[in-house]
């Protein structure tokens, strides 16, 4: 493995330098992970501070309100359903009261 040139001839610093160098590497390595690390960090604590009072509950009431109103959907969609149960039940028991043959449903072309 060819050694690495250095300024000084002194074959001391011949074989201290390459001993230098890699820690030096991971040190440097080592100090930009934590640079990046507390930068996210610092982003996050940014982007998450705390609201005041006021601000939090008025995130609450919106949040509440958009609730609410997924309930009123939700309801709504509940007593159309309630609404058609009770249309087919009255259409089928019409139908047995009558005291026909079923017809089939397959064939509707036949009277």
């Amino acid at each position: 493995m060819p050694q690495s040139q250095c300024l000084c001839r002194e074959p001391a610093c011949r074989q201290i330098l390459p001993k230098l160098i890699a820690p030096v590497i991971a040190l440097l390595g080592l100090g930009s992970f934590v640079l990046i690390g507390m930068k996210l960090r610092y982003n996050h604590l940014r982007d998450t501070k705390h609201a005041t009072g006021r601000e939090e509950l008025d995130r609450l009431i919106r949040a509440v309100e958009l609730l609410h109103d997924d309930m009123r959907v939700m309801r709504d969609d509940i007593v159309e359903l309630g609404e058609r149960v009770d249309f087919a039940e009255r259409v089928l028991a019409h139908g047995r009261s009558e005291d026909e043959a079923p017809r089939p449903l397959l064939n509707p072309r036949e009277p």
